[in-house]
């Protein structure tokens, strides 16, 4: 997940400031249609990977 909110945050950063919190939210929710299903299955292909480190780490935190 860390990875689609890492890219939504990059596309948010893109469009510049937006400081009015309505603007913001339409902006949020254009930049979150936008997200691909090969972008959301990419983020989805690192799981194992992830959780084997996770695993590694008896629980702890890792590097993103």
């Amino acid at each position: 997940m860390e990875s689609i909110w890492r890219l939504l945050k990059q596309r948010l950063k893109n469009r510049g400031l937006i400081d009015d919190p309505t603007e913001l939210r339409r902006a949020i929710e254009e930049e979150w249609d936008k997200i691909t299903l090969e972008e959301i299955n990419k983020a989805i292909a690192t799981m194992p990977d992830r959780v084997a480190a996770v695993n590694e780490r008896n629980g702890l935190p890792i590097p993103f």
